[in-house]
This record gives structure tokens, sequence and C-alpha cells, in this order.
């Protein structure tokens, strides 16, 4: 993994602290959206990868629906719809306007949109090439004309290692947090992998407050050409990657994209957007950051 990017990790299966003294206060998923998640800037850059004027977004796999909120906060014509199978973490975008949530199976949910997006690698919570295929032609049937599919990734020379990392954040009140990225379990020959996150939250009015093993992934690390491979057979017109972080913002606010070209090498630990467009691709793509 690479130590220096830790945004956007799958939604959780959320475990209780493990210090019965803790105050209840903190919630784990709060300290998740503040550590891991910006889905501001993930807005900007869907809209900017689409290429036109998306409306409609469809987050599978959302957990608390922090990108669908995002979404319908920033486009005052935008509407999503957020799909997770539990229901206590969707319960925080219950009553936001124009966004829809859906307590079930992504599989049976049949809402279109122009901009379907798997993220925090939850396209690893398919294990197996059948499954995926299956679950990728059922997003494409969802997908309006000229819309897109969008799930992100890691992987590189590292992406097998075992161990830790740590970042700092600070909390809204000045809490010092930190949360560490451990992957626990990494089988380079099966492509599964057992990651967990955890928190500490330090504030000077409260004790100090440990979250471990807050939230617990167990999946499949499919490499870029394996979901490349899969979106086409699954019907997608075209696919292209893009460089997760690698973005630019014009003096107008405007944000670019560009997806990397053929041979065109990554950092030997990357983050990427994989894509599946519903037709063959723009020859350039960029998009309002409002």
């Amino acid at each position: 993994m690479n130590p220096n990017r830790l945004s956007n990790l799958a939604e959780p299966q959320r475990n209780p602290p493990s210090n019965s003294e803790m105050c209840p206060a903190v919630d784990p998923l709060d300290l998740y959206e503040l550590c891991v998640q910006s889905p501001d800037r993930d807005v900007a850059l869907l809209r900017a990868i689409h290429g036109t004027d998306p409306r409609t977004l469809g987050e599978d796999f959302s957990g608390t629906a922090a990108l669908s909120r995002e979404w319908v906060r920033a486009l005052p014509r935008g509407r999503a719809v957020a799909v997770d199978h539990d229901a206590n973490v969707l319960a925080r975008a219950s009553d936001t306007p124009r966004l829809t949530t859906v307590h079930g199976d992504v599989l049976d949910c049949t809402q279109r949109a122009d901009v379907i997006f798997v993220g925090n690698f939850s396209i690893g919570e398919w294990h197996d090439r059948l499954s995926l295929i299956n679950y990728l032609r059922h997003a494409r049937s969802r997908i309006r004309p000229g819309g897109v599919f969008v799930c992100d990734l890691y992987g590189g020379v590292d992406a097998y290692q075992r161990g830790t990392i740590k970042e700092e954040r600070l909390g809204p009140a000045g809490e010092r947090i930190t949360y560490t990225w451990e992957q626990r379990h990494a089988d380079p020959t099966t492509g599964r992998v057992v990651n967990a996150l955890h928190f500490a939250v330090k504030s000077p009015r409260r004790p100090r407050q440990m979250y471990h093993d807050a939230f617990v992934y167990h999946w499949r690390l499919w490499s870029i050409p394996e979901l490349r491979d899969a979106m086409l057979e699954a019907g997608f017109a075209a696919t292209q990657v893009y460089h997760r972080f690698a973005h630019a913002v014009d003096q107008d606010g405007e944000v670019h994209v560009q997806p990397l070209g053929q041979g065109e090498e990554l950092e030997p630990a990357y983050f990427v957007f994989i894509v599946g467009r519903t037709r063959r691709p723009p020859r350039a793509a960029s998009r309002s950051s409002g």
C-alpha cells in the first residue's frame, strides 16, 4: 500500500470500540468520513470522467452515502440512489432531498443512473469472476446511454505486502485522531486480502478512545486488466484507466482529467479509477467542480 494515500477505503463492517470506558459520543462512522472520504473531490472527478452533464448518481455499496449526499448538495438538479445492505448506515442519508436510499442487495436495484460508482475498493466484495461479471452486467443495464461505471482500485509492487500505515487528522473540535490502515493477510496466489482500519482519538476533555478493528474488509484484489476484461465481457463499449489523484483545476474551477495512454507507466504503488463506458469515449473530459 502507498503510505502517502489512505483515502477511499471500503465501506465497513463495523465493530464496537475495544475499551468499554470510552465515551460513546464518537461514532466510528464519523471518524471514517472525516479520515477516509473526500466526497467533494470525488463528485467533481466523476462528473469530469463522465464528460458531459450527468444528473443522477448511483452509489452501490454506499455505506453512509457520503458521496450521494455531496452529489445532491453540489448539483441543484442532481439526484442520487444509494444502495447498501446495512440499514443503520443508510439512515444517515434518509432525510436528504433528492436522494433515494435502497436497503438491500445491489443486484436487486433497478433504478437508472448516469454514473454508477463503486468506491472505497468495494468492487473487491465480488470474490470470483463469474459473480463480478454478473454484477457488472446488472450495473450496465442501469446506466443511461452515454453513462459510465466507475470503481476504484489499489495495486502495485507492494499490494500484497502485510503491514500498517498511520496518518494523523484533526477533528472538528480539535481532537487528535490517528487512523491506522492494516493489511493483515494477503495471498497473491488467490488475490484475497484482509484489511482493517483502527482509530485512536485523543481529546483534552475525554479519555483516549481506541477503536481497534473498527472496520474490517475481506476482499478480492482484482488487477487492472482483470477488471477491464470483465467490463468488456459485461457489455461495456470501452474501458479506461484514470489516476485516482491526478487531475487539474483551471482558473474557472473546471476539473480536467485524462485517461492513461497505452503503455503509460503507473507508480510502484498506485490508486486508479477503472471506467466502463456505454459509448466510445470522448477525446477529453472536464467538468466544473461546482
